[in-house]
Formats: C-alpha cells, structure tokens, sequence
C-alpha cells in the first residue's frame, strides 16, 4: 500500500511537471502574439521567409473580404516580400475603433542585403476578442494590407467596365477633377494581384486587359479605337453634309421659283437629290443651321464660294441647271481624343476623299452660222469629273455624331 501511493505521489508530481513545463512551452510559443509589435514582427518574418501557410494562419480577416489560402498567396506574391531580407517597424498610432477593438498601426519598409528600400506598407494589428489561456492578450494583423484600396480606373464616358467578369457600379464614380469625356472609378477595394479588365463603349471597340494592381491607378482611354460601326456612321453623316452644301450653294444662285428638280446621275451612288419644287431656301437654311450648328458662318461662307463657282459667267441659270453626286468615297481617322468641354464629346478628325461628278448647263457653240453671221450656240449640258478631300471634325455627345468644322475645297478643281 505504501508503494502504490509513493508511485501516486510521483505521478502526480509529474503530470504537475509536464503540465507545467508544458504549459510554459505554450505560452513561450504564444507570447509574442499577446504584444502587438511582437505579433507583427513574427508575422513580418514569415513574410520574407516566404512562409504564407503560418503567416495565413495569423491572419484577422474579420475587417476584409475572405480569402483563400490560394488567393492570400497570390496577393503576397504580387507584393514581393519575398524578395526582401529584413524589415524596420515604426509605429504610428495605438487606437480604439468605433465599435471599441484595440487597433495598433504601423509602417514596415522592407530592406534587401544592401539595406536599400524595396516595398513601404503600412500594417494593423488588432486585438482579438479570445484571450491566450484566458490570461494573456492576443493580437493578430489585419488583412488590409493584402489589399488594393482606392484604385483608380478612367475610362472613355458612356463606358461599362468590368472586373473579372463583375459590372463596376456607377456609385464608385469620381465626380471631382475628371474631365466630362471620361468616366473615372474608384474601386474601394481588390486583392493584390491580377485583375482582367473588360470596356465597353458604344462608339468604341470593346477593350480587355489584364490589371496589375500593384501598379497603380490606370487610364484606358489612350488605348480605345473607333468601331467600325461608328466609323461607317460619321461617313454618312459626311455625305449627308456634302450634299447639304451643294444643294445651298446651288440655291444660293437660283431663284427658287424658277427651280424644278435635276436628274440624278446614274453612276452616282449619293446624289444632291434635285432642288425640291417649292425651292423651299428657308427650310435649307434651317437643315444647314441644324447640321452646322457649332460651324455655321463658315459653312455659309463654303456654300457661297462654291455658288459663286456654280454660278460663273460662262455657265447661265436654268432650270435644269445642275445636279452634283458624290461617289466612290473612302475616308480615315485620327484615333479619338477626348475634350474637356460640358458636353463630355469624344472627337475624332476624318480626312473624307470623295469622287464626284458636276453637270453644267452651258452655253456651247454649235460650229454653225446664224442668219446675223454670228456662231451659232446652245445650251448643253456638260459633266465635270474629279476628285475632292474634305476634312470633318466630329464629336460624339449626346449619343450621336455632331460636325465641329469642315474644311472643304471648291469644285469642280
């Protein structure tokens, strides 16, 4: 009997020992998460140690989006601390939050073997609600800093945008210091990283990318194109202009009373029309002062240099006077640009290279005599052929097209 309870007595004296030692083993093994700066300090290390599984471990992710083990190492590999050997802590504030957690701030520039500054970021340690053993504190970082905040993406206006396949919200629009052509969000928050970045825009060519956080704010507008589809439809408007003119000018040196309608030529694929029977000059003007709005006095000033050509002294008014098609056209853009005007416009120039064809009434000698003795003539109607360039300047506002300026010769040449 005696001997069993001598053996009791020295395994319960052991097992006070293995408690004991044990439980100082484990609070060796946590006490630097019970201190703030030791918690971030023992994070730090892993970091560099590139040991993301332990370092994920230590993680608060209570304040951020939940990420995935695979997703943590993703982001900390875009931040490259692993190419880093050492580190130096300053802290900047201790504080209460709103809702009375303990928060420690602090800002860690890492160094490589030179001691050169390699990556600055600012750390938050917080303090946990569970207690080590229920004696000591516990403190763990917070997972902003595996975060982008505040990105900043501009893009064309009239743009929708889309990050890894989710519709950026129009509440993350900047409405300060933007110009009203482009549309700038400010995405609150994304994991370091890769991000794909997909624009569309109804004028422009649907743009996709790929997004390296780590660098920064981003402006794709630069890299955007005109689409074909907004292309054909400034060509259009091009040849509904050129119409437009011509059809003043000849306006502009006829009465409309004596005006009936001109045959359209039959190699013409745009043609002026004919002069309409009313010789309605007041609802040209109203056309012209529509599509000219922002260039009116030097469309008029086109329309009445090309009247004066229609209407030269060797040419004599009639009321089959003149017909102009335009045909065979092509034309190219500059890459779109973007104003700082109220409207929000995206222009473009257009270089507009037309072919076009000028009937004439004119009056042609006949080769015979009349009875006076004089050259016989009469009225024949003579085309003219060639070739012109004209020069738009276009903005897209409003969702549509509206002409800026036109540059446009006299013809014939």
């Amino acid at each position: 009997m005696k001997v069993f309870r001598r053996l009791m007595i020295k395994f319960i004296i052991l097992v006070l020992v293995v408690v004991v030692f044990g439980g100082f083993s484990y609070l060796v093994h946590y006490y630097p998460q019970s201190v703030p700066e030791s918690a971030l300090e023992e994070y730090l290390s892993l970091l560099v140690a590139s040991d993301t599984e332990k370092a994920y471990e230590q993680l608060d992710q209570s304040e951020n989006t939940q990420m995935t083990l695979e997703e943590y190492e993703t982001a900390v590999l875009s931040k490259k601390y692993v190419l880093c050997d050492s580190y130096q802590v300053e802290e900047i504030s201790s504080r209460q939050g709103t809702n009375g957690d303990s928060y420690v701030d602090y800002h860690v520039e890492f160094l490589d073997t030179s001691g050169t500054v390699l990556v600055e970021e600012d750390f938050t340690v917080k303090k946990q609600a569970e207690e080590i053993l229920g004696l000591m504190p516990q403190w763990k970082v917070l997972a902003s800093h595996c975060m982008v905040t505040n990105l900043q993406v501009t893009v064309p206006a009239g743009s929708t945008v889309y990050l890894d396949g989710e519709e950026v919200g129009t509440s993350w629009l900047v409405e300060e210091d933007v110009s009203a052509s482009k549309d700038c969000y400010e995405i609150p928050s994304l994991l370091a990283g890769t991000v794909n970045v997909v624009i569309r825009n109804p004028i422009l060519e649907s743009f996709e990318a790929t997004l390296e956080t780590a660098d920064g704010d981003v402006d794709y507008c630069e890299q955007m194109t005109l689409r074909e589809s907004a292309m054909s439809a400034c060509e259009e408007l091009a040849v509904v202009a050129l119409k437009q003119i011509y059809k003043a000018a000849v306006l502009e040196g006829v009465s409309a009373e004596d005006t009936e309608d001109a045959e359209p030529d039959s190699e013409s694929t745009e043609d002026t029309d004919a002069l309409d029977e009313s010789g309605n000059t007041e609802k040209m003007e109203d056309e012209l002062a529509t599509l000219f709005a922002s260039c009116l006095d030097d469309v008029i000033e086109i329309v009445e240099n090309q009247s004066e050509e229609f209407y030269r002294e060797d040419t004599v008014s009639h009321p089959e006077f003149k017909s102009v098609g335009i045909y065979d056209y092509e034309a190219e853009f500059e890459e779109p640009s973007y104003s700082d005007e109220e409207s929000g416009a995206i222009t473009t120039v257009m270089t507009f290279t037309y072919r076009y064809i000028v009937r004439n009434t004119e009056r042609v000698e006949t080769g015979e005599i009349w009875a006076d003795g004089t050259n016989a003539w009469e009225y024949q109607t003579v085309p003219y052929t060639g070739k012109a360039t004209a020069e738009f300047s276009l903005s897209w506002y409003d969702e549509e097209w509206h002409i800026d300026s036109v540059t446009l010769p006299v013809i014939p040449d």
